[in-house]
């Protein structure tokens, strides 16, 4: 992705970023075109291309803004603390973007573009955060060498989203605590 600033300012690309979403909610993924996203958000064309030069990172740019609003990566000094902080903030993202998750999780097999901005700037990013706690519940002990925090980091949010989105059933705090507890740190 790009990181030539945007023209209008952080406030105009927060908006046309939320254009983005209100399209792509309406009309999906495949469906969804730049002209459209442009006369929502009453921008150019030119604007858009030369920040987001695809579809796909115009996409994943919109959606990481959105689930970007929260607390950086926690430190509250223990690794059962910050797998929950972490898991609060799944669940804020699912509650508030759960229709755009369900839609993009059904490109991103057909998409590569797509595939590959998810990952640089989404799921990546997740999972440096998870790996930083883990180091440092390592220095703290919480952790065991022999621990695969590769496996670990994607259990918590592969429960929290399958539940959320392919059985509907419903998710919540309790639910996050109990993956934490009975799931995450057994594992570690």
């Amino acid at each position: 992705m790009s990181v030539m600033p945007f023209r209008g300012g952080a406030a105009r690309e927060a908006e046309l970023l939320g254009a983005v979403l209100e399209v792509l909610r309406e009309t999906g993924y495949d469906r969804l075109t730049v002209d459209a996203v442009v006369a929502r958000a009453r921008a150019s064309k030119q604007t858009v291309y030369r920040r987001w030069p695809s579809k796909a990172e115009l996409v994943v740019a919109a959606f990481v803004n959105a689930v970007s609003r929260g607390p950086g990566d926690p430190d509250t000094g223990s690794v059962r603390g910050d797998l929950l902080a972490l898991m609060d903030l799944l669940l804020d993202e699912l509650a508030e973007l759960g229709d755009v998750i369900v839609g993009l999780l059904g490109e991103l097999g057909r998409n590569a573009d797509l595939a590959a901005a998810m990952e640089e700037h989404y799921i990546g990013a997740r999972r440096r955060s998870v790996l930083a706690v883990f180091e440092r519940a390592r220095a703290r002990g919480e952790v065991s060498e022999e621990a695969d925090v590769e496996l670990v980091w994607q259990a918590g949010p592969a429960i929290l989203f399958f539940k959320a989105l392919v059985s509907r059933e419903p998710v919540d705090r309790e639910l996050a605590r109990r993956i934490v507890d009975q799931v995450m740190l057994p594992l570690l």
